[in-house]
């Protein structure tokens, strides 16, 4: 009698531990494997005090906080009226990038990875049922806090859900840069001198007028649909940061954002692997993320650092990642270094600028015609001039400092407003008011301004072409992005000081299959001195072009002069005095030679590292020792 009598105690303490609904149909249907497996539905059964361990909130959210739906109703209909849940995302005859229930695909199976790597949350659906539904191919999975329609986060979502627990939170989310994607709604012209054209293109959201008005060709509202959908993907709602079943310790886990979770949580090159490793071709995390795979990945992965020990949101407000906060964090793990490189010559002098080396992803990219999901389109993105560059090019930004980019030719066809040559310029984003879509519960229109200083993306518009077979007008512009994560061993002095010129290799492939029907390789000179810059050995392997494509879409540098992105009167040579800088390069070389007569240990070690950053620094440590 005790024991019974301590088993219900245990019970009713457990009960009120996580204190799940018994009483609702979710519980009362998900609960019954038995019902479940007769109904055909046994990968739906769940245990309901585990998904409360899992939630981590003692219980205190129930199944219709997250999912909505009628907790009340026995009817499967009824109960899951107005539920929310995880999406598909497919593509082919009937589906442009559009959204695709679970069960339409045959993929209602539990949310657990399914293999290790950047897609494998994305189930692979049921052949036949795809077959169906006109499906060729599930290229994604979206959490429920989504707009099926556009794919876009959804803030009143957010506020039915995630805000009944966490509703300071949401309401910060809801107005901050990040939930309203903010800046990258700010491009919405080609042709505008600031923030200029950029890699990303325009942002179609509420903007398909605006977009139609620049362009020469039809543009219509399905092409204006898919591009957006594609574009919101990439911008992170509350689950792609906080919902994390990629870390296979639950379909219902939580938790603080962590480096998958920024990297797209196993749901395909999205996020910041976008940006970072496709684009900038830097990118912290590398691996299968990077194009080609096989760079180097940084130290700072290595050691596990993750993305949050450098970058402190306040408030949900993260500014830009580029900010001095984001910078500074470099103190906490190397405040001697640090130290020593302000009261250095090379104080002006981004870290990144010796520690990041090759970088890859991108070396062309065009907007002409192509396609989104099948919706042949004026502005096709052919970016898969996937490839590397063997060292960045150096630049002072804005503020005076010395950053790596990674400068490649680009351009956008078909428009109808020209844009002349800009010179040397740093984005930034005039004071402007954007629109909202009060739909999903975004505000009527909110306010957008950026600084060239938030972001130290540069670009050079090189002025717009009217000879191209088709496709004009033309804007050509080189894109120069900031480098930043791939941070490793250092160029060597030589690469920086042997010559006042910046020379630099790039070599890629080109493969998409609706563009080409083979893989096409090339390579150019990059080479940025007093003169200017310029392309130089400019080679590339005659296309075998698929049906519909024209060489201009997809390669314009093949029927544009070799000399078509050269820009003269901007100097970008290196500065410094080469005597003086011989000097204390041999004199380096003697220090260390004399470092490396002393007894090995930490403090030598340490001197050793100073050295490299601060000579004098160094010298006087020694004495010290």
């Amino acid at each position: 009698m005790r024991t019974i009598g301590l088993l219900l105690i245990l019970l009713l303490t457990g009960s009120v531990a996580w204190c799940f609904d018994a009483g609702s149909s979710c519980v009362t249907c998900h609960s019954d494997r038995a019902k479940l497996k007769e109904l055909g539905a046994e990968a739906m059964y769940l245990d309901p005090a585990q998904v409360d361990r899992e939630v981590g909130m003692k219980g205190k959210p129930s199944c219709v906080d997250c999912h909505l739906g009628d907790p009340k109703a026995a009817d499967k209909a009824a109960a899951h009226k107005g539920m929310l849940a995880p999406f598909l995302v497919a593509a082919g005859k009937n589906h442009k990038g559009q959204a695709l229930s679970r069960e339409a695909a045959g993929a209602l199976l539990p949310l657990v990875p399914k293999s290790k790597g950047m897609n494998s949350m994305i189930p692979k659906g049921d052949p036949k049922k795809l077959q169906e539904a006109g499906v060729k191919k599930i290229v994604g999975i979206q959490w429920h806090d989504r707009d099926p329609e556009t794919m876009a986060y959804a803030p009143r979502v957010a506020e039915q859900t995630c805000g009944r627990c966490h509703a300071k939170a949401v309401k910060e989310y809801n107005s901050s840069a990040k939930g309203l994607t903010k800046n990258q709604r700010a491009f919405r012209d080609w042709s505008e001198k600031q923030p200029g054209p950029q890699n990303c293109g325009m942002w179609p959201g509420q903007n398909e007028e605006g977009i139609r008005s620049h362009t020469s060709v039809p543009y219509t509202k399905a092409m204006n649909g898919a591009m957006e959908r594609s574009c919101n993907m990439c911008h992170a709602s509350c689950n792609d940061c906080h919902f994390k079943p990629v870390a296979n310790k639950g379909t219902h886990s939580f938790g603080k954002p962590d480096t998958p979770s920024c990297y797209g949580g196993g749901r395909a090159s999205i996020c910041h692997a976008g940006p970072m490793d496709r684009r900038r071709g830097a990118g912290y995390v590398r691996g299968e993320y990077a194009f080609p795979a096989n760079l180097p990945q940084g130290a700072h992965v290595k050691a596990g650092l993750e993305c949050l020990d450098c970058h402190k949101p306040a408030n949900h407000q993260f500014g830009h990642l580029a900010a001095d906060d984001a910078r500074n964090a470099c103190k906490n793990c190397h405040g001697q270094i640090v130290k020593a490189v302000q009261s250095s010559s090379h104080g002006k002098v981004d870290c990144a600028s010796c520690h990041v080396t090759v970088s890859g992803a991108y070396q062309y990219t065009f907007w002409g015609q192509g396609h989104y999901y099948g919706v042949e389109t004026p502005y096709g993105k052919h970016k898969e001039y996937y490839g590397t560059r063997d060292l960045p090019t150096i630049i002072k930004n804005a503020a005076g400092r010395y950053i790596p980019v990674k400068p490649y030719p680009m351009a956008v066809l078909n428009q109808t407003t020209e844009l002349g040559p800009t010179g040397l310029l740093f984005r930034a984003i005039p004071q402007r008011t954007v629109a909202g879509n009060p739909r999903i519960g975004e505000p009527v229109t909110f306010e957008v301004a950026r600084s060239a200083t938030d972001v130290n993306d540069a670009y050079i518009v090189v002025g717009t072409r009217n000879d191209l077979p088709g496709g004009n007008k033309a804007i050509l512009w080189i894109q120069m992005d900031k480098l930043s994560h791939a941070m490793g061993k250092p160029r060597n002095c030589g690469s920086c000081h042997d010559s006042k010129a910046q020379v630099g290799k790039s070599e890629w492939s080109y493969f998409e299959d609706r563009d080409v029907t083979k893989p096409f390789k090339g390579s150019y000179t990059i080479i940025a001195d007093k003169n200017g810059i310029r392309f130089s050995n400019v080679a590339w392997e005659q296309p075998s072009l698929a049906p519909n494509r024209k060489l201009q879409d997809i390669a314009p540098f093949a029927v544009l002069p070799t000399t078509a992105w050269d820009v003269k009167g901007i100097n970008f040579e290196l500065p410094y005095n080469k005597v003086r800088t011989d000097k204390t390069r041999k004199e380096l070389d003697r220090f260390l030679i004399k470092l490396d007569k002393l007894k090995s240990d930490p403090k030598t070690a340490e001197i050793r590292s100073i050295a490299y950053h601060n000579l004098a620094m160094a010298k006087k440590m020694l004495k010290q020792k």
